[in-house]
């Protein structure tokens, strides 16, 4: 399908001499469409319609990008060898009930689902936790952005997720599809394996759970026939469209040596009437004894429907069961956490390592509290509203949406009382690198738009809070949108998935 000549040797490409010619000629662009779009199905990588969420019988691909979106190669090695600093940064936050609380101090009057996940941390940490190992997957987020002064790219964090850190399984496919594509527009195999670099998140997410499943406190007591018999017990929203992706971690969970029948889904509601403690605080669903549960929902006031999904997870939280996350790490994941951590000196209470703290702070963004009459805060407030363009106004919820960008900051700050305001954080607002890119969604055309991406790099740290984790990075996601589009979530309709195009980047 192309004709272009590369040499075999894996060094990482210039953008200009080896990514496609764009744009593509239509009926070389429609055949790789359809082409793409079958290998998408062939190979998992789909997801439930918007018109039957609850259901996997009607299914359509995931949207993903036809082409791999350049990134610079420098950036995607810092954000790698930044993540093992990160995991083991938030398994040292989450154990600091008091610090945890105190940042929340000003959140928690406002902010009623922060107050309610706080309200557990406390009493579970009052109780004495009854299992001190505890898990976090976790996948931090990272745009390219160009230096408003020096015009330089830099990297910079956008977001740090603790809980349900989602679209691994989809990122590897859309990996594997861009070798295909750029295959058949006649790159040189060399080349492409040096500009697609390599993605195997699934793997690594089973493994950090069969990690702790197999060292859980009933494993270690009771096995059958030399393995763990204890459930993992998955908690899931009530109506989930990206089901699929979250079943490839189940699937390679029974390739690692799990039994299927001890992998059980079930909602917060469902939990409040099939899961209880016993005298031991072994977590008991039905007959069976959980060993690991793993959040896949939970993170979104939306899943809390009433007290008694509160109250299954204060139920979960105080069993010995191995939570991923735990609560402490899921109040760890806040915004209000990411701009307390970028204030002077707060970041190095928990990493004492000079170098590796140096590392992390140089990812951050500019990030600002808007707690009560504080001089700073105020000044920082006025700045805002005369220039909106340069900020984005940021909750503390997760799962994409709920930011307030432009003329919203404006009036979001402009009404807010003062207890409101703290509720909120304001952040920097990124100029990512603008590429490219034939946007593939299902039941719509595709066309060559300008675009933004943001990269996601997963990583585990699993231990307790005496002894150094044991933490491991492991695959990556790219997420792009349109160059206008605000909000950036795949769930949320905004992004595809994507894939980075490594490059040398010389100021193209």
């Amino acid at each position: 399908m192309g004709d272009r000549k590369h040499s075999s040797v894996e060094e990482i490409p210039s953008f200009k001499e080896d990514f496609p010619s764009l744009p593509i000629d239509s009926s070389i662009l429609n055949t790789l469409i359809e082409d793409a779009q079958d290998w998408a199905h062939a190979n998992g990588l789909v997801m439930r319609s918007s018109e039957n969420k609850s259901s996997s019988d009607s299914c359509i691909h995931a949207p993903f990008s036809l082409l791999p979106a350049p990134f610079p190669a420098s950036l995607y090695r810092q954000a790698l060898q930044v993540q093992d600093a990160t995991a083991r940064l938030y398994h040292r936050i989450a154990y600091d009930t008091q610090w945890l609380l105190n940042a929340h101090e000003n959140v928690i009057k406002t902010d009623e689902f922060t107050r309610n996940l706080c309200d557990i941390l406390k009493k579970v940490t009052d109780e004495g936790l009854a299992q001190r190992k505890t898990l976090v997957i976790q996948r931090s987020d990272y745009m390219s952005h160009k230096d408003p002064f020096t015009s330089e790219y830099t990297l910079k964090q956008v977001e740090v997720n603790n809980i349900a850190s989602s679209m691994g399984a989809h990122a590897e496919r859309v990996s594997s599809l861009h070798r295909r594509v750029l295959s058949l527009l006649g790159m040189e195999e060399g080349r492409i394996k040096a500009a697609i670099p390599h993605n195997k998140p699934v793997i690594m997410i089973a493994r950090a759970l069969f990690l702790a499943w197999n060292n859980s406190s009933l494993s270690l007591s009771r096995k059958e026939f030399g393995r763990p018999n204890g459930v993992i017990l998955v908690i899931v929203e009530d109506v989930n469209q990206n089901q699929i992706d979250q079943r490839h971690i189940e699937y390679e969970l029974t390739e690692q040596g799990v039994n299927p029948a001890l992998i059980k889904r079930i909602t917060l509601t469902q939990c409040h009437e099939s899961v209880k403690l016993d005298s031991d605080r072994h977590l008991i669903l039905d007959e069976s004894t959980v060993s690991v549960v793993y959040f896949r929902a939970g993170y979104s006031p939306d899943h809390y429907h009433s007290h008694k999904e509160w109250d299954a997870r204060l139920t979960i939280e105080r069993s010995d069961a191995i939570k991923a996350p735990w609560i402490g790490l899921q109040v760890a994941n806040t915004k209000k956490v990411q701009q307390v951590l970028a204030e002077d000196g707060q970041l190095e209470l928990f990493i004492s390592n000079f170098a590796e703290a140096a590392s992390v702070r140089q990812t951050f963004a500019g990030l600002w509290a808007l707690d009560g009459n504080d001089p700073v805060a105020e000044k920082i407030i006025k700045h805002a509203q005369a220039k909106p363009e340069g900020y984005v106004l940021k909750p503390q919820l997760e799962g994409g949406g709920g930011n307030f960008y432009g003329d919203e900051v404006c009036d979001k700050l402009l009404h807010a009382t003062a207890e409101e305001r703290s509720a909120y954080i304001l952040m920097e607002k990124l100029r990512p690198l603008v590429v490219q890119s034939y946007l593939v969604r299902a039941h719509n055309s595709t066309q060559l738009a300008e675009s933004v991406s943001e990269l996601g790099i997963y990583g585990y740290a699993f231990g307790n809070d005496i002894d150094p984790p044991v933490v491991a990075t492991g695959g990556h996601l790219l997420r792009t949108k349109g160059k206008l589009v605000l909000e950036g979530g795949v769930a949320v309709g905004a992004s595809v998935i994507d894939s980075p195009f490594l490059y040398e980047y010389r100021g193209e």
